[in-house]
Order: C-alpha cells, then structure tokens, then sequence
C-alpha cells in the first residue's frame, strides 16, 4: 500500500500522527481536527501524517500537507491486543513506511482523531517533551496497582503519574518512545489478560485505558529523556473547561464528557437549537462547538485556506 501524498514544504517541521479507523465516528472525528488544523493556521507550519483503514482513503482529504499512509489495524481477532481497538491508535503509527514519514520533521505530535488544535500550536516546538492529560491517574487502586506492576517488571516508577495520551516530542525521542509504549501495552494486556472479570473498573485499574498506562510506564521507564524536564499535563485540554483559549490551550482532547460541549449530545442532536454564529469562539467549548458543526468549505473561506 502506497503512501498518498509527501511532504512538499521543507519548512513545516511538524507533523500530526493520528489513526483513523474506517468507522462514521471517527471519520467525523478526524474532520474537526482537519478543520481546527485548517482555522487556526497550523496547516502552514506543519503536516497532518494520517495513518489509515485502507477503506477510508476516498473519505480523505487529498489536500498538500496530508499525508495518507494506509494500514490495516493491528487490533485484530488472533492478535495480541484483540478486543482492544485503541491499540491502533499507537500500535499503527510505528513500524515503516511510518517511521519512514515521520523521520522527515523534526517534530512529533501523536494524537487521537477527536481532538482540535489551536492556533496556539501553530510555532510551539518544545525542548523538552510535552504530554496531555490522562484523567486516570487520581484513583488510588491505580496508583498502586501501577506501582507494583512497575516493580515486577523491573521499572523505576518516579511517581510521575497520568502522562495522558497525546505527545509532543522531537522526532528521535518519540519514534522508540512509542516502540516502547507499544511493548508495554502488550505486557499490560497480557495481564489482563482474555477474561473479562480480570479486566477491572474505571477509574481504578482498568484494562480500557492501557494505551495510557503503557504510555505512563515508557515515560518513567525513560525518566531522564521523557520526564525529568517534561512537561505535563499540557495537551488534552478537556473539551468541556468553560475557559477562555488562552496561551498555553494549544490541543483541546473532545473527552468523554455529558458536559457543554460533548460529542455525545452533539451526536443526539442536542445542540442543534444554538446558532453557531452565536458562538464565542474565544471560549474552549463554543470553539470546538463551532468546528464540529461548520462547514468545512465555511472555515475554509473564513481564513483563506488556498486548497
């Protein structure tokens, strides 16, 4: 399968990594971060590296800056990390002819598909790692059952907890950072193991949100490179913070919330009364509010996207 699609601007030293699975959802997903990448002025200073279900290629936008890499997920009946479908959203940006692709920026972002940028990130290129929000780590049941799953795997955990899932990194700290995550994830399901009653409640110890966990192990387990002067809990910016878009809001994470703004009412057809031209942009949920439901030729138009 043939990457669509290659970097054409020298300049852009960043590139998005994001998985999109062939489902509506997340189709729809990917259009609010095509769009806030579009509205917000990233689109001139880096690239979106979409990994992708070989079905969803004629979904795609063919744009210059979009680079299409098909593959098929790794989540699979038979495989180690069956029954976990978020696995793909790490276990397929890793291996050639990613590796490949990535190699060309200097910079990093992995992510998910329902997140929006801002015009914040646009130049944001951090010395030092930058991670989201996990949402996890505040459970005590967590913290000690990662503590001593650390401890028999031979891990010195630094009580750096909740490292979330998206990352900004220099390209050859991300790369084997990620090799690492997805080892560590196959490690944690194995002990989960197949047996539903073994795979725990949220927010305690929970198989659900491995990906996560597995990035929290690599990150202490590279302490010096990852966490030492990372920092934290910076991405992910939740969906629902009724704050303004400041400086430091670069990457807003559409979490599983009921709040304002949810991506579940909005499915529902809740929100469907409010006039988006009412909506203050300026604040985190009308911004992704407005993105989700506007047009994509609209948010084009507005800031004079040339494609």
């Amino acid at each position: 399968m043939d990457v669509r699609n290659s970097r054409h601007n020298s300049a852009k030293t960043l590139a998005v990594m994001v998985y999109v699975d062939f489902s509506s959802a997340m189709l729809e997903e990917f259009s609010w971060l095509y769009k806030s990448w579009i509205y917000s002025g990233c689109y001139r200073q880096s690239d979106l590296l979409v990994v992708h279900h070989p079905h969803c290629e004629k979904y795609l936008p063919n744009d210059p800056g979009i680079i299409l890499v098909p593959r098929m997920p790794t989540a699979v009946a038979g495989s180690p990390f069956e029954n976990y479908r978020y696995f793909n959203s790490i276990g397929c940006l890793s291996g050639e002819p990613v590796d490949a692709v990535a190699r060309q920026y200097d910079f990093l972002l992995r992510t998910d598909a329902d997140v929006f940028l801002t015009r914040h990130l646009a130049d944001f290129r951090p010395s030092f790692p930058v991670f989201g929000r996990g949402l996890y780590h505040y459970d005590e049941d967590f913290r000690q059952k990662m503590l001593r799953f650390c401890q028999r795997h031979g891990v010195e955990h630094h009580y750096r907890f909740g490292c979330g899932h998206s990352l900004l990194a220099p390209t050859e700290i991300m790369l084997p950072f990620l090799r690492r995550q997805i080892y560590w994830c196959q490690i944690l399901l194995e002990e989960f193991s197949r047996d539903r009653a073994n795979w725990g409640k949220w927010p305690g110890w929970y198989r659900g949100v491995s990906t996560m966990y597995a990035a929290e192990i690599a990150a202490n387990e590279n302490y010096r490179q990852m966490l030492r002067h990372g920092r934290e809990r910076i991405l992910d910016v939740e969906c629902d913070l009724d704050q303004a878009l400041d400086a430091m809001t670069y990457h807003i994470h559409a979490v599983h919330t009921y709040n304002y703004f949810s991506k579940f009412p909005l499915r529902e057809g809740s929100y469907q009364a409010i006039d988006p031209q009412s909506l203050d942009r300026s604040r985190i949920p009308q911004y992704c509010h407005w993105l989700a439901v506007t047009p994509v030729e609209q948010v084009k138009r507005e800031v004079g996207y040339p494609w």
